[in-house]
């Protein structure tokens, strides 16, 4: 069954520029780049596309947990196929887990890792996360135990976006809120992690914040290290970076590095 996309097209058609797929990280769907990046992208001339990994999005039930991230993989190439030429990807936290592993075998107009996984793994996220906001760590534990009203409203701000963001920011997300799969995680924890860099020539960028409460500088400067990429870090930028404070500055830094190197 192919996957689910979402499409916004350009608004403004100043020269042939490369289309952007997104790619939504655990716990959520692509819905949560429609409100803020999608259309900012469209405005500067990017046809933009945001897929459904499988398992996610409004149908989500027990399934869900026998995917992953080939199937995640596959999702991309499947979407790839539908837009019809290499896009720039954008892979956010477990997105950019999906897209490392997309671009060992495939090709794009360039990629970037926004506060994404590492090459090594979820380890140090997890780590990350029970040091700092142990709290958060077992209310994640009870979403995958007992779905998304298992953590509070206020509990999902402090994961997801900073303190001084309004929390109707936060209103498109918490719909999308979801299970992850137990396979992908565990993926992502143990086994199927990135091998090899992208073929020679694929532009890169890591972009993340330092007030991500799941992903660790450490690790951001491990994934541009390995990559050999152009590394980012914003300050007071928190993970979910769509739908923070800072959006539009996190967008236009994107935009900038992609008019340098794509």
């Amino acid at each position: 069954m192919p996957p689910e996309i979402i499409e916004l097209k350009a608004t403004k058609k100043n020269g042939k520029k490369a289309p952007i797929l997104f790619i939504h990280g655990s716990f959520c769907a692509a819905p949560i780049w429609r409100h803020r990046f999608m259309p900012f992208f469209a405005d500067h001339g990017h046809d933009c596309y945001a897929v459904n990994l499988s398992g996610h999005g409004p149908q989500n039930d027990w399934t869900l947990h026998l995917c992953g991230l080939s199937d995640f993989v596959q999702d991309v190439i499947d979407a790839v196929d539908h837009i019809g030429e290499p896009p720039v990807l954008v892979g956010h936290s477990l997105g950019g887990m999906v897209v490392q592993k997309y671009i060992e075998d495939h090709d794009c107009a360039g990629a970037i890792l926004l506060n994404s996984l590492p090459p090594s793994g979820a380890l140090s996220s997890i780590m990350h996360i029970m040091s700092g906001s142990l709290d958060l760590y077992w209310s994640l534990n009870q979403v995958m135990m007992f779905g998304p009203d298992a953590m509070s409203f206020e509990m999902l701000k402090r994961l997801l976006v900073s303190d001084d963001t309004h929390p109707a920011s936060l209103a498109e997300a918490h719909g999308l809120f979801q299970p992850e799969s137990l396979r992908a995680i565990n993926e992502v924890a143990y086994l199927d992690v990135p091998r090899r860099r992208a073929k020679e020539g694929t532009a890169i960028a890591v972009i993340g914040g330092d007030a991500d409460v799941m992903i660790p500088v450490s690790a951001l400067k491990e994934t541009a290290e390995f990559h050999e990429a152009d590394l980012e870090i914003i300050p007071g930028a928190p993970h979910a970076v769509m739908l923070d404070k800072r959006w539009k500055m996190v967008a236009e830094r994107i935009r900038s590095w992609m008019l340098r190197s794509t």
